[in-house]
């Protein structure tokens, strides 16, 4: 191989100022490691070059076809190769140029060369590893354990005073000494040969260490890695150790022999996990004690004294039992006998010996001094207060009241108490603890940790710190007294609390916070059960003067209830509560008599709901009648007013109802109490006015809510016995016109008659009470508070209206009523009707991306009141749309199957334009129908109603869903069909109740049409939810609050999808 010729072709392709450069970095040894690889011909420097400065390392190769006299390629990862090399031309840098003329010149060393020799004649020389080229040679050799050859090593471990070091040998058979550990750790990485004799050349991919000669090779490895920059001022087969690195060092080693060469002596030592070998004696010498030393001390080999030599055995210590050791090992090579004094005992049996023992096998003690010695102790914590703070002083008493024994403390027991003090956060101050928590860890410490100390140890208190306490429900006093004036006097104190903190207290009990920080620093349990229980009376009464307060006599039925569920018995005065209650826990036993003129027969609950009204009446209280559609409320109504006639003369009660049941009501009078004189207060303006005048002359005014409105000037001198207002779900807007007119009326009792009595939230029956019982549960913003914004207290409304709401379903009372059979029959829309609805869906999901929800509800709603019309018939929004509608042929079909058995039916729509096409429909198919609408008076209605239930020939009755909801008594038919669905179940629900109430015979079929993948299914998992609404106020359950809150924006947005 011609090396002038590989030289010379190098410099011709290199740059004249990067190949001078190259040969400086040459002559300055700054190739630190070069490896030669030969293959057919084609000759490989590797290498690493180190910077001018020495502050950094770049890899080099460059690949030479010395057949074709030709550069194959060459890279660096210096800036100036990376910033000009490109794929069409070979750049050689300074680094490259270098490693090139290393490489030749280590090629022309005869040492080299018999390596090379023996590559390149393809020596069959064990120990000649020759790379495979191919890939499936390369994974096949690999993987040939028969090739594998395991590698011995040999460590000694010298130390002395440059510092400790250790070198290594390896082999096979020979061991050959690790003259550089930075050639064999790249030789490694790079997988390449290293020569260490004749008969061994190291191969990283045949030759393998085991157990912990790998972990030590490891170790080298890294070492020689990471010391590539460092300047050549060391010994390069020597790795550097350290004082601080020996003990892990030798633990790495474990049981492997090694040997040590120490202060030029050498040894073979093992590593030993015991004790030191050391015998001490204690020996009492007079009223001293002497500290005696038996033998030869072992010798610490690090700064640290963390690795100890003794009689050729190395032991190790913890950081600790190394400084101990290194201390008491400096003392004791000059001093073998110590004396201490009797005032140095004390220290030296706690302190001394016990950490002595942690590293020493032997301490011998006196007897006459073992003999004496305590080590138990009394705990007792000492609390005060200082500066405000509380501080505790923590004393361990050993029992040496004589003084004449050895006291050796406890510091492992001891430690415990401290660091008890110190969990409960307590810092140490010296010679006290202070308490350093914030006020829920110390309201946490008074409550319940300082009592746990005294299973610890005796506790004690300083008068100081008894004042910082935890108050409990045992310093709370309350009462009841009766006024005799329509009310109770409440008053309730707490000791050692200013009333001044009162409200504050209170807002800490509505937040749901455990205590009460006391201005005094002290602390009054909020989770204490019966002063919880107070305060939420309390709260729940309103009370505005906590040491006499006017509670009103209708409040004592939910303060009984409270007596009996909670923890309230140290409250003073319950014989006034019970008194009033006595009535109304006896209502259904009251012996009270029916009316002897009523012209009907009451069944029993509604005798019960007859005395119902009786007992309120008694108390002067309101209520609300709240049964569910078709038990009779109107009946139990006319009862309690014929029942009044008959028993008090004079009685003047006024009635207000819903336009489209005047009729109705007068007509029941009739039928049921002609002997209360009834005036019907509606028509025009002069009509109204010529009756107004009569008024006197009547016991009952039948009005409805449009007309009491008009004539609220004329009422506003009279005051009624009774005012009754019918479907009081009309005043569920607290600030509708109609409800401040209703409330505006002056009357002695007032009743409410609704089978709704919420609808969609709480605020409707806050509104509805606020009339029966105004001030009963507060003022809008305190009900609010109360009951809306605190889902936890739910509880506590239903206490409080339940006495006030009688409410029954006809599943309890009217067993003998039929079944009301409900199903939804699914109508799956045309191809034409599902083209418009589904254009005009897209068209609207893209006008919602354009709106705040929030501020343009009612377009929102505009939007769903399309597509619900889109759903049912498409020509009532689409002029000229002459295609025909699922839903209305699905109707015909269902009328003609139930007409043909011989049914009547009832068809409700929200919609009266879909109605009136429904209408036509019949018409051309021969079916005869009634319709009724909004615009349908009441005297109309009256006739219509008797026409649909007196006719067998009139099948159908046509009904918008909002005109015939209420007043309308249809039982002659049996099965109702919902066109369409509206938002509240409770709308339909009472439309449906005009065929499923008192008198119906015959099993009620009720059909809910729903187009099948549109809005209205939506619209069904809404009603759903609200449903769930009224069901939980009639069962008393009241505790989610989610369900009480209006449609939300994701509710309106998920309609859509």
């Amino acid at each position: 191989m011609d090396f002038n010729n590989i030289q010379n072709l190098v410099m011709n392709n290199t740059v004249p100022s990067r190949w001078n450069r190259g040969i400086k970095y040459f002559n300055r040894k700054l190739v630190d490691h070069i490896t030669v690889n030969i293959n057919d011909g084609i000759v490989t420097f590797d290498a690493i070059a180190e910077s001018e400065f020495f502050n950094d390392v770049y890899t080099t190769s460059i690949s030479i076809d010395t057949i074709n006299n030709k550069i194959l390629g060459c890279s660096c990862t210096c800036e100036d190769y990376l910033s000009r090399h490109n794929q069409s031309n070979i750049f050689i840098c300074k680094h490259i140029a270098a490693t090139s003329i290393t490489g030749i010149r280590q090629l022309k060393k005869e040492a080299s060369l018999k390596v090379v020799n023996n590559v390149l004649n393809k020596n069959n020389n064990s120990n000649v590893y020759n790379t495979p080229t191919t890939p499936n040679k390369k994974l096949l050799s690999y993987f040939n354990n028969d090739k594998k050859e395991k590698v011995n090593l040999e460590v000694n471990i010298d130390i002395s005073d440059n510092g400790v070091f250790a070198d290594f040998k390896i082999g096979t058979d020979k061991m050959y000494v690790l003259k550089s550990l930075k050639d064999f750790s790249f030789a490694r990485i790079n997988n390449d040969l290293l020569e260490y004799g004749k008969n061994f050349i190291y191969n990283p991919n045949i030759h393998y260490f085991e157990g912990v000669d790998e972990e030590l090779v490891d170790i080298i490895e890294d070492f020689g890695r990471k010391n590539t920059m460092a300047l050549n001022s060391f010994n390069a087969k020597f790795l550097d150790v350290g004082s601080s690195g020996l003990k892990r060092f030798l633990k790495t080693l474990g049981d492997k022999e090694f040997t040590l060469t120490y202060n030029k002596e050498i040894y073979l030592p093992k590593v030993v996990n015991e004790k030191l070998p050391i015998n001490l004696d204690l020996e009492k010498c007079d009223e001293n004690i002497e500290l005696k030393c038996n033998n030869n001390l072992p010798m610490p080999l690090t700064h640290k004294g963390d690795v100890v030599l003794y009689d050729e055995n190395i032991y190790l210590l913890s950081n600790e039992d190394a400084r101990n050791y290194k201390t008491l090992y400096s003392i004791l090579k000059d001093h073998n006998n110590i004396e201490f004094t009797k005032e140095e005992i004390d220290p030296l049996l706690t302190n001394l010996v016990p950490k002595v023992k942690s590293f020493s096998k032997n301490i011998n003690i006196d007897n006459e001094i073992k003999d004496n010695i305590v080590n138990d102790f009394n705990t007792k914590f000492y609390f005060d207060l200082k500066n405000s703070n509380v501080i505790c002083e923590l004393k361990f008493e050993y029992d040496d009241e004589n003084k004449t024994k050895y006291v050796v403390r406890n510091l492992e027991k001891e430690k415990i108490f401290k660091d008890k003090l110190l969990s409960l956060n307590f810092i140490n101050n010296d010679s006290y603890y202070v308490f350093n928590g914030s006020d829920e860890e110390l309201f946490n410490f008074l409550d319940i940790e300082i009592m746990n100390l005294k299973s610890l140890g005796d506790v004690y208190y300083s008068d100081k710190f008894k004042n910082r306490k935890i108050i409990k429900s045992t310093s709370i006093h309350a009462s009841i007294r009766d006024s005799l004036d329509g009310y109770l006097n409440f008053s309730f104190n707490i000791d050692d609390i200013n009333q001044s903190e009162y409200k504050d207290m209170f807002l800490a009990f509505k937040e749901k916070k455990r205590f009460y920080k006391l201005r005094n620093g002290s602390f009054l349990d909020l989770e204490d059960s019966e002063t919880k229980d107070l305060f939420e009376l309390v709260e729940n009464l309103n009370v505005s003067s906590f040491d006499d307060s006017k509670v009103h006599f209708s409040k004592a039925l939910y303060i009984n209830d409270m007596f009996k569920s909670k923890n309230l018995n140290f409250i003073e005065g319950k014989q006034f509560v019970n008194r009033i209650c006595d009535d109304f826990d006896n209502i259904e036993n009251l012996d009270l008599s029916i009316p002897k003129n009523l012209k009907a027969n009451l069944r029993d609950y509604q005798v019960a709901g007859l005395n119902y009204f009786k007992t309120l009446d008694h108390y002067k209280f309101g209520g609300i009648l709240a049964d569910e559609m078709g038990l009779g409320k109107t009946l139990q109504t006319i009862s309690f007013l014929l029942y009044k006639k008959e028993n008090v003369k004079n009685t003047k009660s006024l009635i207000v109802t819903p336009t489209s049941l005047i009729y109705n009501w007068k007509s029941e009078f009739e039928n049921f109490a002609p002997d209360i004189k009834v005036l019907l207060i509606h028509g025009n303006k002069k009509e109204r006015e010529k009756l107004l005048n009569t008024i006197d002359e009547y016991d009952v005014v039948i009005t409805t809510y449009a007309t009491l409105r008009n004539d609220l000037d004329f009422y506003e001198t009279k005051v009624f016995d009774y005012f009754i207002i019918d479907e009081a779900q009309n005043i569920k807007n607290p600030i509708s016109l109609s409800t401040n007119a209703v409330k505006s009326i002056n009357s002695k009792v007032r009743f409410a008659l609704t089978g709704t009595p919420i609808e969609n939230n709480l605020l409707e029956l806050w509104s509805i009470f606020d009339f029966v019982m105004p001030g009963y549960l507060y003022s809008r913003n305190k009900f609010q508070d109360l009951f809306i914004y605190d889902e936890y207290n739910a509880n506590n409304l239903r206490k409080l209206i339940k006495p006030f709401i009688l409410r029954r379903t006809k599943s309890q009372v009217m067993t003998e009523l039929p079944d009301k059979i409900e199903n939804k029959f699914f109508v799956e829309l045309n191809k034409d009707q599902r083209k418009v609805y589904s254009a005009y869906v897209e068209e609207i999901k893209e006008k919602i991306n354009n709106k705040d929800i929030k501020t343009d509800k009612i377009t929102m709603f505009s939007y769903l009141t399309k597509l619900r019309q889109l759903c049912l018939d498409p020509s009532v929004l689409i002029e000229g749309y002459n295609k025909k509608s699922s839903k209305t042929e699905a109707t015909l079909e269902i009328l003609k199957d139930y007409i043909e058995d011989n049914h009547k039916i009832l068809l409700f729509s929200q919609f009266t334009s879909v109605l009136k096409n429904i209408g036509k429909e019949l018409s051309k198919n021969n079916i005869d129908y009634c319709y009724i609408d909004g615009q349908t008076n009441a005297l109309e209605r009256l006739n219509l109603v008797n026409k649909f239930n007196e006719d067998e020939d009139v099948k159908v009755f046509l009904i918008s869903l909002k005109a015939g909801g209420s007043g309308l008594n249809l039982t002659s038919a049996d099965v109702v069909i919902h066109f369409d669905p509206w938002w509240n179940p409770a709308v339909e629900n009472q439309a449906s109740d005009r065929v499923h109430r008192f008198g119906q015979k015959n099993v009620v079929h009720i059909i809910k049409l729903i187009a099948k993948g549109t809005i209205e299914e939506n619209i069904i998992k809404l009603q759903e939810n609200k449903d769930k609404l009224i069901k939980d106020f009639i069962n008393d359950d009241l505790s989610n609050s989610g369900l009480l809150k209006s449609l939300s924006d994701k509710d309106i947005i998920d309609l859509f999808s």
